[in-house]
């Protein structure tokens, strides 16, 4: 009996600790929700329901050839403002009908067929061959793009931040190409006016590395890899837009940033309710300029997670990373490019740090590096990047 109210006492005196822990934790969530909410700052109840998971499988029914999604492109998903999206996307390089027979094309290449093999290492990747045999290419543009995804809430004059958390490749093989005399030298190159000239490139992944075999038969160069996402976009409210998935504009799409890898977020100006983000021309390394044509394009499984800003007014896109905000500007005319890309610099130092935009002209000229992002989209584009250690004694505003 006397160890029976010995032990009820110890389980009274655990269960007293219990309450009054929960009644400070209580009391300190209260506090933080009365701050934020006189803040202005967004904090989700302890009891809503755990933000999900979604994945995005590559089929024929979930992707698009050669153009962007239209304002009334049926969602293959809907999702809420914090949600992650797992997406596989397609490269179009190798199954593009001026490079003939796939399975021909990748076995010069060193990439065999062998589709009843168990083992996918040098492999065809079968989505490349579902989309060429089971997708009509609709539009001029190369890239196979998979979504669109609604987000809940999404309205024109909203922000939708597309967050990079992680990018896997799918297969160890991409593919560099020089065509149709486009690229930074059209008329040029391909050499004897050769309509197309492309090489298959073994990746080592575990080492991030590509290998490119020169033609000359001189030791192979290794190319570092450093993945991102060439298009990323939301759909335009302009349904011209939207006809061809190369020019990139306001709503994103093929932007080309090699920046906007793992760890970093795109912001872009919501068109259309839902925002029908997608995502596709997937790419394993890019130099600035993207002078031949195309990255080393490689298909890709990128991890997004999805944020809606209510109060985030942009007029362009625009990048963050870590260490850095990315001004973006984009004009057929490269003159064009880059002032758009310099005013956007103006407004990140204006907004963020309270700089004057003319104080902060001549501290771009000091100390901001405005780099071509491509020249090979039709739309040319130049971002500026801008250190955020730069204005670490300048308090944000």
């Amino acid at each position: 009996m006397r160890n029976n109210v010995g032990l009820r006492f110890k389980i009274k005196r655990v269960l007293e600790r219990l309450v009054h822990k929960w009644q400070v934790v209580g009391v300190v969530a209260g506090i933080g929700l009365l701050l934020c909410s006189l803040s202005g700052i967004a904090w989700s109840s302890p009891t809503a329901t755990p933000l999900r998971t979604h994945r995005i499988m590559s089929t024929p029914d979930n992707v698009i050839w050669g153009e962007l999604f239209k304002p009334d492109s049926r969602p293959i998903a809907r999702v809420r403002s914090g949600d992650r999206i797992i997406m596989q996307t397609v490269s179009h390089e190798g199954i593009l009908p001026d490079q003939g027979d796939t399975a021909a094309f990748f076995n010069q290449g060193g990439i065999p067929q062998n589709t009843k093999s168990k083992v996918t290492q040098n492999k065809i990747l079968p989505d490349q061959l579902k989309v060429k045999s089971a997708v009509k290419k609709t539009g001029p543009g190369p890239h196979v793009i998979t979504g669109p995804i609604y987000v809940e809430g999404a309205q024109p004059g909203d922000t939708l931040e597309i967050k990079t958390l992680a990018i896997d490749y799918r297969v160890p093989y991409g593919v560099i190409s020089n065509r149709h005399s486009r690229g930074a030298l059209p008329g040029e190159y391909p050499l004897n006016n050769a309509p197309i000239y492309s090489r298959v490139i073994p990746l080592d992944i575990k080492r991030e590395i590509g290998i490119f075999q020169p033609e000359n038969n001189l030791p192979p160069i290794q190319l570092p890899l450093d993945p991102f996402m060439g298009i990323m976009g939301v759909v335009p409210a302009d349904r011209e837009e939207a006809v061809n998935s190369v020019p990139p504009g306001n709503y994103g799409g093929n932007i080309d940033i090699k920046l906007l890898g793992r760890g970093s977020s795109l912001y872009l100006p919501v068109q259309v309710p839902g925002a029908l983000f997608y995502a596709g021309d997937p790419h394993c390394a890019q130099a600035n300029g993207e002078v031949a044509l195309t990255a080393i394009e490689c298909s890709l499984t990128p991890t997004f997670e999805l944020v809606l800003h209510k109060n985030m007014k942009l007029n362009a896109p625009m990048g963050e990373t870590k260490d850095a905000w990315i001004a973006v500007g984009l004009d057929e005319d490269l003159n064009e490019a880059m002032k758009k890309s310099v005013r956007e610099y103006l407004d990140i130092a204006n907004s963020k740090y309270g700089i004057t935009k003319q104080d902060a002209l001549l501290i771009g000229s000091a100390a901001i590096d405005f780099e071509v992002s491509q020249v090979v989209d039709i739309v040319k584009g130049i971002h500026g990047v801008v250190p955020k250690e730069l204005f670490r004694d300048v308090k944000p505003k």
